[in-house]
């Protein structure tokens, strides 16, 4: 392969495209990851607020296929990740109920919040300056035998290969036009929907006790609460203040999915806290909320990433290809890193 043929543009620095870019870039790829954001991990996110930290987007992790299974063992040797022995309350009817006996897989977390994750795969990556943070790609087009991808600040990256991990929604916007001699794949990600979310954060008075059945609840049929956790006991707990973060049911997110105002919109989930467990919940003494627009796919593709070769070589991955979590997200990233050495040797 020649230098020029080795050239590929990873699209996002979540899991996937940090996992495919780091894999390209061990093999001697040219790559460069493009970002939008000023961070990386995507969905794997936590954010630092009020003196500490809180994971608003994936809360943990479980661990099936045998390749994802040597990433985590890379990750406990780091001391990135550690089990997480936390029961999972379930919510329903207004009720708390504990996990059942079979719900005994091994859970893992980050004792620093979620993204570390991340930061763990993008440190090679940054060291040789192959992310671009803050570059938001707005237009899609075909310049002979190469993509030119032009962002919101006029700059314009061309490869000979794409890699694309984001969302399937956020996706069709931006290539819709260049793919018109592919519509199978244009047709195929037109199928995948996504349900959006809410993330609530909210600090208490250290005063407050916290029952154990509150560290984590999963809502089985509340139309608001999808998820509560007690963020600080899996930051390591102690004499810390109590931070927890709540996720809204897709529901409830899409009622208020045009609000722009996400306070207003995440009040009520807190009103709901209060009339479900104690009304103090109701009144952090500091809470921020946080829209996913995608936050989970309603229902993956069977395939682990997407492959084109016309009208040029493009590589569709994330967690919406094979599944909704993280372990899905990197074994995409891997299949995509895979596919994209096949559309170059061909």
């Amino acid at each position: 392969m020649s230098a020029v043929a080795k050239n590929v543009i990873v699209i996002g620095a979540g899991i996937a495209g940090l996992v495919c870019a780091h894999r390209l870039n061990q093999l001697g790829c040219e790559v460069t990851v493009l970002e939008k954001s000023a961070g990386v991990g995507g969905r794997l996110a936590t954010r630092r607020v009020q003196g500490t930290w809180v994971d608003h987007g994936a809360q943990y992790f479980k661990v099936r296929d045998q390749q994802f299974a040597r990433f985590t063992q890379q990750l406990i040797d780091n001391g990135i990740i550690e089990p997480w022995t936390t029961p999972i309350f379930r919510l329903l009817g207004g009720k708390l109920y504990p996990p059942p006996l079979e719900d005994c897989q091994t859970r893992y977390i980050c004792p620093l919040g979620m993204t570390a994750i991340a930061k763990f795969l993008a440190v090679e990556l940054q060291k040789t300056q192959k992310i671009m943070h803050n570059v938001r790609i707005t237009a899609v087009a075909v310049s002979g035998n190469k993509w030119q991808l032009r962002s919101d600040r006029h700059e314009v990256f061309s490869a000979n290969v794409v890699v694309s991990t984001v969302p399937a929604p956020q996706f069709l916007p931006l290539f819709g036009s260049a793919l018109a001699p592919n519509p199978s794949l244009v047709d195929t990600v037109a199928s995948v929907q996504f349900v959006p979310s809410l993330a609530v954060m909210a600090g208490y008075d250290i005063e407050q006790t916290v029952p154990e059945s509150w560290y984590a609840v999963q809502g089985e049929d509340d139309p608001m609460l999808g998820w509560m956790c007690l963020n600080s006991q899996k930051a390591g707990g102690g004499e810390t203040a109590p931070v927890f973060v709540f996720h809204s049911t897709s529901g409830y997110a899409q009622q208020s999915l045009e609000e722009t105002n996400l306070e207003i919109a995440g009040k009520p989930i807190l009103t709901q806290l209060g009339n479900l467990f104690a009304k103090w919940l109701e009144t952090p003494v500091w809470w921020q909320v946080h829209r996913w627009r995608y936050a989970l796919v309603a229902e993956p593709l069977s395939m682990a990433c997407l492959i084109a070769d016309k009208p040029l070589p493009l590589v569709c991955a994330g967690d919406w290809c094979g599944g909704n979590n993280l372990e899905s997200a990197y074994l995409s990233g891997w299949s995509a890193a895979d596919a994209v050495l096949d559309l170059l040797s061909g």
